[in-house]
């Protein structure tokens, strides 16, 4: 039973590490200190948060502290029952976890000295987008008092978390209409399709963080997609055959933004063992118009997994747009030269 002055102190932590994970803005900072904060406040020796990615399918491990990467990599935890208790928004505890036989691997547990976890669900407006794992290498029990502080620290996580990241959209977007009007001098300045093109391929993995791009204009006799211009890719990926075929060219054909998450296995998608031998993680395509004439695709190409955001997607549909109109006004120039 606590005294008061221990309640007094454990409620002086609770705010502390409330101010702390509310502060920031910045937000692999915010995840640093809800792994290394609340740990301290609940008398555990380490914690991982994951947050649900776009697909609301899989957890993706977003930070950690006190454990060793062994146990970090040691495979999914999706599966798990307490997983699916904990997203539908229930606190859980797993009092012998080596022997428990909900979870997925005992072994690595065992090893890593984990005895008790505490699943904590974290809410991001109003819906469970991940969970905080609270581990310790003792056993112990918690109180309801105990959990329920904790899960109230949960929720203090996800306002934290959704402050952040709006922060850093706004950011991103700040970022992204100063790269636009940039963007848009330099690809007037000149006349020379290749330029423009290589201006197109070079400048957007520098400014969206990207691996390569690409730009894929139909051919006018045949309406066949015909490579123009690529940056971040090797010759034999390039060379890898027509994507003419592809549903994410059916779907860019009718004007719209296509995302492939995983371009290993994405059915919007062809050759999937080029995408994983290059180091293919994610493909933003975008459509570029001309007056509402769809002319080609700007392909944008990612190292990692990466889930674009409405700023990333608005951005590139921009500059899709002010490309399309610079490339068919120096396709015109060198009709019109020719002539």
């Amino acid at each position: 039973m606590k005294t008061t002055a221990d309640k007094k102190t454990f409620l002086d932590l609770f705010i502390e590490v409330t101010k702390k994970i509310t502060a920031s803005l910045e937000i692999d900072e915010v995840f640093r200190l809800i792994t290394e904060k609340i740990p301290e406040i609940i008398g555990a020796d380490a914690a991982t948060i994951r947050l649900l990615d776009a697909s609301g399918k899989n957890l993706l491990l977003r930070a950690s502290s006190g454990l060793s990467d062994a146990y970090l990599n040691r495979g999914t935890i999706d599966t798990e029952e307490p997983i699916f208790k904990a997203l539908k928004g229930e606190p859980i505890v797993i009092e012998d976890a080596p022997n428990d036989p909900r979870i997925n691997y005992p072994e690595a547990t065992r090893k890593e000295g984990i005895q008790n976890i505490l699943i904590i669900p974290i809410p991001i407006r109003g819906c469970i987008q991940g969970i905080l794992r609270l581990l310790t290498r003792r056993s112990r029990s918690y109180t309801p008092e105990e959990i329920d502080v904790v899960t109230a620290l949960g929720e203090q996580c996800g306002i934290a978390i959704e402050n952040a990241r709006i922060f850093e959209e706004q950011q991103s977007q700040l970022q992204y209409f100063k790269a636009i009007h940039e963007f848009g001098k330099a690809i007037n300045l000149t006349y020379e399709l290749d330029k423009i093109l290589d201006l197109i391929v070079t400048r957007l993995p520098a400014v969206m963080q990207l691996k390569a791009a690409t730009i894929r204009l139909f051919e006018p006799r045949k309406g066949q997609l015909e490579l123009k211009a690529a940056y971040g890719l090797s010759k034999v990926y390039l060379e890898r055959g027509p994507l003419d075929e592809e549903m994410a060219t059916y779907y860019l054909r009718q004007g719209e933004p296509v995302l492939i998450p995983d371009a290993k296995k994405d059915i919007h998608t062809l050759y999937h063992e080029a995408a994983e031998s290059e180091g293919i993680g994610s493909i933003l395509a975008v459509p570029i118009t001309v007056r509402d004439e769809i002319i080609g695709i700007l392909r944008l190409l990612t190292a990692e997994v990466r889930y674009f955001s409405d700023a990333d997607i608005n951005f590139a549909m921009a500059v899709a747009e002010q490309s399309g109109v610079a490339i068919q006004r120096a396709i015109d120039y060198t009709r019109l030269k020719n002539a």
